[in-house]
C-alpha cells in the first residue's frame, strides 16, 4: 500500500501531533510505502526519515500556529495522480493542510483518514472567534465523509458532540520508554511543551507564578522548562518581573536522549493544560521514568492519571497549583511512592493500548 500522509508540520519540528504522525508513518513504512508532505519553517527539502518519505515545503504565510501555502490543492492533486496513492492520511486540527487533503482525497476518489488531535479549538486569544467559524464550516466539509481517528476518549466525546463518530487510537509509545530504567529521586520540576503563542493554553504562565509562591520554601528546588517558541521572550520577562531568575532554568529544544534524562532526574512533572490538551503524551513519557506528575482535570488527564497515586489532578488555577506543588515537595517520601505508582500506570496503560 501506498500512504500519503499529510501534517501541518512534522518531526522533528512541532511537538505532540508531529510525534505522533512520526511514529505512525514509520509503523506504516514497515508494511508499504508512505511519502510524508509538510510545512517547514526551515529549508525547503525532500529527506529520508527511516523509511519514510519527508517532502518539507515553506508556507506563503503562517496565521498564528497555521501555515497555509497557497499552491498546495494543485500539488497534492499533481503528486497523488503521479505516484498513484491508495490511502491518504491527515493530522489535524491544524486548519488548512488536513483540509486540503480530505478535498483532494474525495475528488480523487481516494480513501481519506483524518486523526483528530485536539480537544477545544478555542484556546483563549483573539483567533477563537475565526477557531468557532472554522468549526461550523470548514472543518465539518473536512470531517464528513472520511474515517476518523481521536487520539484520545476525550477527543472522541469532543467530535461526538460535533456529530462525529471516531474510534481511539491513543500515540504510540516508543520502545525506549518501553525499557526506561526510574530512578525514584529528583532535583528539579519539570515542565515539557511548545513555547509559541499557540500553545499558550499550556499553561506555562501559570505555572511560573505558582512556582514563584515557594521561591522561600524549597531554595533547593528549581524549574526546568523545555521547550522553545516566539513566546519565550515573555516568559523569561516574567520570570524576572516575579524574581526568581535564579531559579528557572529555560533548556530550550532538547535531543531525546537528553529529554529522557530531563524525565529521570525529575522530583516531578508540571503540566497545567487547558482543556485544549488532547492526550499530553509528554506525561505518559515521564511515568515511564517513574517519575510523578501534576495536571489539571482537563481532557485525557483524568483517566491516565491516577489521582493521588502516580499524579495529582488539580484545577488550573494558581492557588490550586501552588497548594499540590507545596504539598508534593514537602514530602519526598511520597513523592518517591507515586513515581513507583506512576511507572505502574504506565505499564498498565501501554499493556492495554497493545491489546
Amino acid at each position: 500500500m501506498k500512504v500519503l500522509a499529510v501534517s501541518p508540520y512534522f518531526f522533528p519540528e512541532g511537538g505532540g501531533l508531529e510525534r505522533y504522525a512520526h511514529a505512525l508513518s514509520r509503523e506504516l513504512a514497515s508494511e508499504g510505502e508512505v511519502t510524508v508532505l509538510c510545512a517547514t519553517r526551515g529549508k525547503p527539502r525532500v529527506e529520508t526519515l527511516g523509511n519514510v518519505r519527508v517532502i518539507r515545503q515553506r508556507p506563503h504565510v503562517i496565521i498564528s500556529n497555521t501555515p497555509v501555502r497557497l499552491t498546495l490543492p494543485f500539488e497534492l492533486i499533481s503528486l497523488v495522480r503521479a505516484e498513484g496513492f491508495d490511502r491518504i492520511i491527515a493530522h489535524t486540527p491544524v486548519p488548512f493542510y488536513a483540509d486540503v487533503a480530505s478535498l483532494v482525497g474525495k475528488l480523487l476518489g481516494v480513501s481519506v483518514t483524518v486523526f483528530y488531535h485536539t480537544g477545544s479549538l478555542k484556546k483563549g486569544s483573539l483567533i477563537d472567534f475565526l477557531a468557532g467559524l472554522y468549526e461550523r464550516t470548514v472543518e465539518r466539509l473536512t470531517l464528513r465523509g472520511v474515517e476518523l481517528v481521536a487520539v484520545s476518549r476525550y477527543v472522541s466525546r469532543v467530535l461526538r458532540a460535533k456529530g462525529f463518530r471516531s474510534r481511539v487510537r491513543y500515540p504510540p509509545v516508543e520502545e525506549r520508554y518501553l525499557k526506561a530504567t526510574p530512578h525514584y529521586g529528583g532535583r528539579y520540576v519539570l515542565f515539557v511543551g511548545q513555547l509559541t503563542r499557540a500553545h499558550r493554553w499550556k499553561n506555562l504562565e501559570l505555572l511560573l507564578r505558582a512556582f514563584s509562591g515557594l521561591r522561600n520554601s524549597f531554595p533547593d528546588v528549581t524549574l526546568v522548562v523545555v521547550g522553545s517558541g516566539d513566546m519565550v521572550p515573555h516568559y523569561r520577562a516574567l520570570v524576572e518581573e516575579l524574581g526568581i531568575e535564579g531559579k528557572v532554568v529555560f533548556k530550550g529544544f532538547v535531543e531525546d536522549d537528553e529529554l529522557e534524562e530531563l524525565y529521570r532526574n525529575a522530583l516531578l512533572l508540571a503540566l497545567p493544560s487547558s482543556e485544549s490538551e488532547a492526550f499530553g503524551k509528554v506525561v505518559v513519557e515521564a511515568m515511564a521514568f517513574g517519575t510523578p506528575v501534576l495536571v489539571s482535570k482537563s481532557g485525557e488527564f483524568p483517566i491516565i492519571v491516577e489521582a493521588g497515586k502516580g499524579g495529582v489532578l488539580v484545577d488550573a488555577d494558581k492557588d490550586s497549583l501552588e497548594r499540590a506543588l507545596r504539598e508534593l515537595l514537602s514530602n519526598r517520601k511520597l513523592l518517591r511512592k507515586m513515581g513507583v505508582l506512576a511507572r505502574r500506570r504506565f505499564e498498565a496503560l501501554t499493556a492495554s493500548s497493545r491489546t
